[in-house]
């Protein structure tokens, strides 16, 4: 480098390029100086998943009013209420049926959390509660995504529909209302792939899983159960409703235009419905049961049609 006072924000040598940047420019990267006060899930259906403490106050509790709803059994409507004091936040119980617990002591008043904090809501819901910065929020986040994620389709994997299944009802149980789960099968997937070839079987479960997706609501859940076979998970869903969901998704699968290399792939799907008041045993066993045998029944009917009963 030459010296002398700069007279410019580069200077440069035959060798290399060196940027010299004013003092008030030799800050610390935004995702160092960005603080992310997170709840990471540490056991149950959503392990692992990442919730993002924001503003003064957030109440948790399984209330669609709650800031952060936990739908996990023992979990009081309006259950304890997370507040921020300075640089970290508090938690107070509201009450609850079943207390919050902070390191394995029950709460009682309000308790300074500290970074690495196990909080555990009601019986079963248990929380890491962590101060971090965006990179490593992200990268949370993208673990978790992983862990839950078909790596083909995007949709959701087997081992999260099982967990969720049973999730979803304990919850209908307890609140007496519908669970629906419907079940399709590509039709005739094997000719697909022997005749165009694995990567074309591949683009149908791409495409099919991308068309469904559009379809469904927000809180319903697209998993890949198995090969061609994908589950729908619908809450507060009855029979009827179900049947029309299943329909649905015949009739868009059956309208879908997959070209590979240039040649136009036809797709169409079997459809097995079951809703959960139709099971005596009311467990996932039963409900996935019964969705399977009226899938394969569909199969027998003579293919891409729906069976709901």
């Amino acid at each position: 480098m030459t010296g002398g006072p700069l007279t410019s924000k580069f200077d440069f040598d035959d060798e290399e390029l060196t940027a010299v940047v004013n003092a008030a420019d030799l800050r610390a990267p935004r995702s160092r100086r960005s603080k992310h006060h997170l709840l990471v899930h540490a056991q149950g259906t959503e392990m692992g998943r990442v919730r993002i403490l924001e503003g003064r106050e957030v109440l948790v509790g399984r209330s669609v009013e709650s800031t952060l709803v936990l739908t996990d059994d023992g979990v009081s409507r309006r259950h304890a209420l997370f507040t921020l004091d300075g640089p970290t936040y508090s938690v107070r119980d509201l009450g609850s049926a079943n207390g919050t617990f902070v390191q394995g002591v029950r709460v009682v008043g309000t308790r300074v959390l500290a970074d690495g904090d196990q909080i555990q809501v009601g019986p079963t819901a248990l929380l890491r509660y962590t101060v971090t910065d965006e990179d490593q929020r992200a990268l949370l986040e993208q673990l978790y995504a992983t862990s839950v994620t078909d790596a083909l389709t995007g949709a959701r994997n087997r081992e999260y529909m099982e967990s969720l299944l049973a999730s979803e009802i304990s919850y209908a149980k307890r609140h007496g209302s519908h669970l629906a789960f419907v079940l399709f099968d590509l039709d005739h997937f094997k000719r697909i792939n022997d005749t165009h070839g694995h990567p074309a079987g591949d683009a149908v479960l791409i495409a099919v899983a991308a068309a469904i997706r559009d379809e469904v609501r927000k809180e319903d859940a697209l998993c890949r159960y198995g090969g061609e076979e994908f589950a729908l998970v619908l809450r507060d869903i009855d029979l009827l409703g179900a049947r029309a969901m299943g329909e649905r998704v015949r009739s868009v699968i059956e309208g879908l235009k997959v070209t590979h290399e240039g040649q136009e792939i036809p797709v169409t799907a079997s459809v097995g419905v079951a809703i959960l008041k139709e099971v005596p045993e009311a467990n996932s066993v039963s409900i996935v049961r019964l969705a399977d045998q009226r899938l394969y029944r569909a199969k027998e009917l003579g293919r891409n049609r729906v069976v709901s009963a």
